[in-house]
């Protein structure tokens, strides 16, 4: 008998066991083609589970605490009438097998019910009273807030100025301790944004989580259902109270990696921090844009395929140098848990974390990989954990682009491998698998698509999971031997260098970003693309007598591919509602009635002319149904006279106004009362911010008209990442405009309207600080009062400004068109008198 027969089978050497791996990933054996060939297993059972927590998340933290408690009841009264019925499988009432008819609303109630539950008890919608009453007046607060993480940096442009230079601002999420009330510190505990300038930072240290500040600060509220309650923006420098001492492990290992990538060449010494663990604070606007405009912006952020990466690196090499299976789910997840602690907790982290666990527990157990299941439960989790988590856009497309990958990503594989290498097969199909399932939440945050996404994923895709691996390994090594960590991250961010050059050279090409149809209509068609793809590739069972069993597999995939065929090149004849028009002068008449188009918030009215329904006929015209903010730059009949035809049948948001002396009562539209604004005041909605410059309180003002609000406002430009400035000057006269002018604070806009409908006392020095592309005229035609006036028409000649006149062209409209301001003319929409 041989040794071998004596002794059991000869040990495997490591050489062996590598040669053996590494054929069998190389090769295509029928085992391999015969699990392709499965069909898709579609467990419904999580699926219903998955609606009913994310329904419940999104709705729960809106409601009061009252409000959840009632849900909470009514929702497992519900789940548990289903459970009882189930036990009957058979019913008189119903008739036949009850149990699927009862199962999908008993799990989707429980799934929901437990979700509320853990929001009640954790309190976590409750909003402390001092807090939420000087947020409802945007007051200035002493407050003390504990950071929850390190403060990130971004360079912005301060767009109420010239200096186009970028200036360092920081954000971060942090949790309010007490606020000053008088003599005393008043409890305040909640979840808030805090953001300050560079100037503003304390001197000396970089604050980490778990630093103590206090800070003076403005607080408004976010919008409904955001974990922060509050934004804080401070305006005087930080204090340090307290601090968690030396910064944690994980942060010390970041800075040091920051430190040792300043080193590589742009833009890798950008990008390779936001690849490895997030911090784009690196990245200048024009590369962000770039990177979105390429498809490729997900690579600078942490997501479920670095954890993937990670995870996947670990379990091979404890197979490569054959560990046990029970030894290697554990350090697979000791190395998962590293790399979250490492990175920080974003959504799509977490997600990933998570459903990377249960996945692995379920192949550990012999249960198999069906990803749907292991992603609805993995999102049931964390949103029973955390149901903020339901709202965020980041966790939105992780989960999406994970169910695209598992619902459409590996039949599509198959079809391609037909026509294309395995390896390529695989890489388009995932990228399109993930592009298409996100498609519904990227279209709703811009809606616009990458035309090129597809093939510039797959340009940088080999060069991801090397980036991942070695960066992520350099931040270790880093701690121990500072050469050997310098080399892997040279190793790394010379490819990421690589990947920064094909995004800025994809997104050059021509329509590299296409514009999308924008609210419910391309929301639907996107998910309507998603379903029909998914549907024709064969994924679900056809049922005998239904209605896709009578149409063939072939006719279905046609259908599809005509779907898709007609929708991408008619997209790109529907431009965006949002970049049709930016600013409207309505015609009213001897007046003025301004409006701003805010995007998905709306609309912006600047006065509105002395009879009603000429300025609701422009806002009709217009589509207008919300008015996000209304202003009347002082209280004559020709600027506010309007108002009551602003507001027919339209939602006003805000009122703001100014006058000369304290009205007796302000003005009110809807129930809505105005609040009186004076320089230095400002705000923003959706696409549109402002600052008030006057009035300041000086003594120059003589009458109501020097009493106008003189507003600037910034405008972006959806999908340009541009944006438009306009001042608004009211009815403003010369002397009290020259004190405006001397104090500095009138900068150069695109558009400015001019003063007093042209008036000769509106004065010509602005011409002159704002320097205009263009200069609207709102006046009356065939008026007695001489407006405009010849010499303001001819110091606009003299400067080459375009004098733009509702007299003689009726409404007009300002857009964006190839690049820079487009103006069209409307036909006079006033009604006939």
């Amino acid at each position: 008998m041989s040794k071998a027969a004596g002794h059991g089978p000869p040990k495997r050497s490591l050489q062996g066991r590598l040669r053996r791996r590494l054929a069998t990933s190389l090769g295509s054996g029928s085992k391999a083609v015969a699990a392709d060939e499965e069909p898709l297993r579609l467990d419904l059972r999580g699926l219903w589970c998955l609606i009913g927590a994310w329904a419940a998340a999104l709705v729960g933290v809106r409601l009061s605490l009252p409000q959840q408690g009632m849900a909470v009841l009514l929702l497992l009264g519900l789940s548990g009438l289903g459970v009882l019925l189930l036990l009957r499988p058979r019913h008189a009432l119903f008739g036949g097998d009850t149990a699927p008819l009862f199962a999908a609303p008993a799990l989707l109630c429980t799934a929901a019910g437990l979700v509320l539950a853990n929001l009640a008890l954790s309190g976590a919608t409750t909003v402390p009273e001092p807090l939420r009453q000087a947020a409802e007046d945007s007051a200035v607060i002493r407050v003390r807030v504990e950071l929850a993480g390190t403060p990130r940096a971004s360079l912005v442009a301060d767009k109420f100025s010239e200096d186009s230079r970028g200036h360092t601002r920081y954000q971060v999420e942090a949790r309010a301790g007490s606020m000053r009330g008088g003599d005393v510190w008043l409890p305040a505990e909640s979840e808030v944004i805090l953001g300050y300038a560079d100037s503003l930072a304390p001197a000396g240290t970089r604050p980490t989580r778990g630093t103590v500040v206090e800070v003076l600060a403005r607080i408004t509220p976010t919008p409904a259902g955001q974990r922060s309650r509050f934004r804080l923006t401070a305006v005087a420098p930080l204090v340090v109270l307290e601090t968690d001492g030396q910064p944690g492990l994980a942060e010390r290992m970041r800075q040091k990696f920051r430190q040792h990538a300043m080193v590589l060449p742009e833009p890798g010494r950008a990008l390779l921090p936001a690849m490895i663990y997030g911090d784009r604070g690196g990245q200048d606007e024009e590369l962000s844009d770039a990177m979105k405009a390429a498809g490729l912006s997900h690579l600078s952020a942490v997501s479920g395929a670095n954890c993937a990466m990670v995870l996947g690196a670990a379990f091979a090499l404890c197979r490569l140098f054959g560990v046990p299976r029970l030894p290697t789910l554990l350090l697979g997840m000791a190395a998962l848990c590293g790399f979250v602690l490492l990175v920080g907790y974003e959504p799509s982290v977490l997600r990933a974390a998570v459903m990377g666990a249960i996945a692995a527990f379920s192949v550990h157990s012999s249960r198999g990989r069906n990803g749907l299941s292991a992603l609805c439960l993995a999102v049931v989790v964390l949103l029973a954990i955390d149901p903020y988590l339901a709202g965020e856009a980041a966790f939105q497309l992780s989960a999406l682009a994970t169910a695209g990958i598992v619902l459409i990503g590996r039949r599509l594989a198959e079809k391609l491998s037909r026509w294309l290498p395995q390896f390529l097969a695989e890489g388009t199909a995932i990228a399109v698998a993930a592009q298409i399932a996100c498609l519904p939440v990227l279209v709703a945050l811009s809606p616009s698509f990458s035309l090129y996404s597809v093939p510039a994923n797959l340009l940088v895709a080999p060069l991801i999971p090397w980036i991942t691996i070695t960066g992520t390994l350099g931040i270790v090594v880093l701690m121990v031997s500072a050469p050997l960590g310098g080399l892997l991250i040279w190793a790394a961010g010379i490819p990421a260098a690589g990947v920064g050059l094909v995004g800025v050279w994809v997104a050059a090409l021509p329509g590299a970003l296409r514009p999308w149809p924008t609210g419910v209509v391309g929301i639907v068609l996107a998910w309507a693309l998603f379903i029909a793809i998914f549907f024709s590739l064969g994924n679900a069972p056809e049922r005998p007598g239904t209605w896709r069993s009578r149409i063939p597999r072939g006719v279905q995939s046609m259908a599809t591919g005509l779907l898709l065929g007609l929708t991408l090149p008619v997209t790109a004849l529907v431009p965006a509602p949002s970049v049709a028009w930016l600013v409207v002068a309505c015609d009213v008449g001897q007046g003025d009635g301004l409006v701003l188009n805010a995007g998905p918030a709306g609309a912006i009215v600047v006065d509105t002319g002395r009879e009603p329904p000429d300025i609701d006929a422009c806002l009709r015209r217009l589509r207008v149904e919300k008015i996000a903010a209304l202003f009347i730059t002082h209280q004559h009949a020709d600027h506010d006279g309007g108002i009551a035809g602003a507001g027919k049948n339209r939602q006003v948001g805000q009122l703001f106004y100014s006058v000369l002396d304290d009205p007796a009562k302000p003005p009110a539209v809807n129930g809505l009362r105005g609040e009186q604004l004076e320089s230095g005041d400002e705000g923003s909605a959706g696409t549109v911010a402002w600052r008030v410059l006057a009035p300041g309180g000086t003594d120059t003002k003589m009458d109501e008209n020097d009493a106008s609000l003189v507003i600037r406002f910034e405008i972006q430009v959806p999908g340009t990442g541009r944006t438009v400035s306009m001042l608004a000057t009211g009815d403003m006269q010369e002397t009290p405009m020259g004190a405006l002018l001397a104090s500095g604070t009138v900068q150069r806009a695109d558009i400015l309207k001019i003063a007093h409908h042209g008036a000769a006392n509106g004065g010509t020095e602005i011409m002159d600080v704002v320097r205009p592309a263009v200069a609207l005229i709102s006046v009356g035609k065939d008026n007695t009062y001489g407006h405009p006036s010849p010499d303001i028409i001819g110091a606009l000649k003299e400067r080459g400004v375009p004098a733009l006149r509702t007299d003689e062209h009726g409404t007009l409209v300002l857009g964006w068109e190839d690049g820079g301001l487009a103006v069209a003319v409307l036909e006079s929409l006033r009604p006939a008198q």
